[in-house]
């Protein structure tokens, strides 16, 4: 479900700059998911072959880089960028991989979360 605050956030974080390197033995991630609520934007990024010590996720320069090298010693892996805007709390990120299942939370800043407004009897 989208807010109408999120028509263009969800599109400007998610505005992918696909930079992927990868190597035949460990799958590059093909597919990813986001969703969005009041809270923040959820990307879920199926991870086959990589663990808690072979992704990374960082913040660079305003993009959400996700990366990852296989613990072989091989030196190809995979990094994918996504571009940030100013209405992300980049302080306020979770990442958790499950099943070769990455899932990255990006919180939005308490000034661009919806607020209910009460509406009173007079």
């Amino acid at each position: 479900m989208f807010y109408t605050i999120d028509n263009n956030l969800v599109t400007d974080f998610f505005n992918d700059l696909d930079t992927i390197f990868t190597s035949s033995r460990y799958p590059k991630p093909k597919n990813y998911k986001t969703s969005s609520d009041e809270d923040g934007v959820t990307l879920t990024m199926n991870v086959p072959g990589y663990n808690k010590k072979t992704i990374e996720v960082t913040i660079d320069n305003g993009n959400l880089v996700i990366s990852g090298k296989p613990n072989t010693g091989d030196t190809d892996g995979f990094e994918k960028r996504f571009t940030l805007n100013d209405n992300f709390d980049t302080d306020n990120i979770e990442a958790t991989v499950a099943d070769g299942v990455l899932t990255v939370l990006v919180s939005y800043l308490e000034e661009v979360k919806p607020k209910k407004i009460e509406v009173k009897v007079k």
